[in-house]
């Protein structure tokens, strides 16, 4: 089919436009409802604990020493929350709400606060492996594989900002 930019619409290419337009929606469609979540991925998705590890960015954010630190985890806060929103929309359903989980004693030093947060996000990333190896869409699993690199590079950061308080 040629275009014209310049020929206005007439009844005939109206309706290829429209029947094109169905078909592609269609496709689009019928791809979205063949994923189905397995009891196991659904399981997984409720277990994690996305507030202890936001309670523990921020908890880190009120006892970071310098300014680069302090700067570079309240960016990885709204990141948190991008990826638990994304993994949600995934496997949680819209009337299921899970109880909040419970703060323990929060950490009154950075260093182990920095420790209980490594902790937290090791846990984390074990349940999002899991959904990784358990997911059969291609869309769903490279954007999972995603969130979990970037996760891996900000404990990476995170890491070489106290390799002291860490490993030491």
């Amino acid at each position: 089919m040629q275009y014209n930019d310049e020929q206005l619409p007439n009844e005939d290419s109206l309706r290829k436009l429209r029947r094109g337009y169905a078909t592609n929606v269609s496709v689009l469609q019928n791809d979205a409802d063949d994923i189905v979540n397995t009891a196991e991925q659904i399981e997984i998705a409720n277990n994690i604990e996305w507030q202890t590890n936001e309670l523990l960015l921020n908890n880190l954010v009120n006892r970071a020493q310098n300014r680069s630190t302090r700067d570079f985890i309240c960016g990885l806060i709204p990141l948190n929350r991008s990826d638990r929103n994304e993994i949600n929309s995934y496997y949680i359903e819209e009337n299921f709400r899970r109880n909040p989980s419970l703060a323990g004693v929060l950490p009154a030093n950075f260093g182990t606060g920095l420790r209980e947060y490594v902790r937290a996000e090791t846990e984390l990333l074990d349940a999002l492996v899991q959904l990784l190896y358990s997911e059969t869409n291609a869309t769903r699993r490279q954007n999972i594989f995603n969130i979990i690199r970037r996760r891996l590079d900000a404990l990476d950061t995170l890491a070489s900002f106290w390799t002291n308080t860490i490993f030491g």
